[in-house]
């Protein structure tokens, strides 16, 4: 921010990660509610947004998440990202050394290696003609989503969709997730069927995280209901003893 307020100067900065499909455009109902108080990066990832012209690879996606963390150097950060962005966050953590404080990740439980949830999917939408495939994903992003019309300004891919998962299933982000040694709180909504049967793995291979959950909807917590999200970030930056291992889950 170019006149940055005391309380941005004081707090970590928020690089947010969306999801797939979307771009950084996602987060602006949560940038608008947080940036008198943070200063906050919403970098595209690979096969998103301005890079729609290259694809989703989790290695280019990482670097991304470090170059937009050493941007904000020596300034202390905290991760936020949904869905893709979870895991990118959880892929690029370890990497990220002491500047990294904390991170609160949605819809990120589910466990790609060895699930057939996701291709399956997958071949169903590949049943669909890509120009209508992307007229619905359009409509329903302006019908669903505060952020749905500044999404399809800085464009979406539905092809980014399918890169991320073969990406991820090469990945076990539970084995990750386990060896950091950072506050963490998992976000997941209650009718995220999938991701909520990846809890209990998640939670017991990575007991130091904290799990909270938004009662009545599925996935993509933070485009669903951005304020409520927003409301964690600041909630976990303030409350959370950020640089030290957390207490564990709640």
């Amino acid at each position: 921010m170019s006149n940055p307020t005391p309380n941005a100067t004081r707090n970590p900065a928020l690089v947010l990660l969306h999801g797939a499909v979307l771009n950084g455009r996602m987060w602006d109902p949560i940038v608008a509610d947080l940036s008198s108080d943070f200063q906050i990066l919403t970098p595209d990832l690979p096969g998103h947004g301005t890079r729609a012209g290259e694809p989703f690879r989790l290695a280019s996606a990482v670097a991304v998440v470090q170059d937009a963390v050493r941007s904000l150097a020596p300034k202390p950060v905290v991760l936020a990202g949904d869905s893709l962005g979870g895991y990118v966050s959880i892929a690029a953590a370890g990497s990220l050394g002491s500047q990294l404080q904390g991170a609160v990740l949605g819809g990120c439980t589910g466990n790609f290696q060895g699930s057939v949830a996701y291709v399956a999917l997958i071949a169903l939408t590949g049943l669909v003609p890509p120009a209508r495939l992307q007229a619905q994903l359009e409509k329903r992003l302006v019908r669903d989503y505060a952020a749905g019309p500044a999404i399809l300004q800085g464009g979406i891919r539905p092809a980014a969709f399918s890169e991320g998962v073969a990406e991820f299933r090469q990945v076990n982000f539970r084995t990750q997730l386990a060896r950091l040694n950072i506050p963490i709180l998992l976000v997941n909504g209650t009718r995220d069927w999938w991701h909520r049967l990846g809890e209990r793995g998640t939670m017991a291979a990575a007991p130091q995280v904290t799990l909270h959950h938004i009662p009545g909807i599925g996935h993509g917590v933070s485009i669903i209901r951005p304020a409520e999200f927003a409301a964690l970030i600041r909630e976990f930056v303030t409350t959370r003893r950020l640089g030290s291992p957390h207490d564990g889950p709640s």
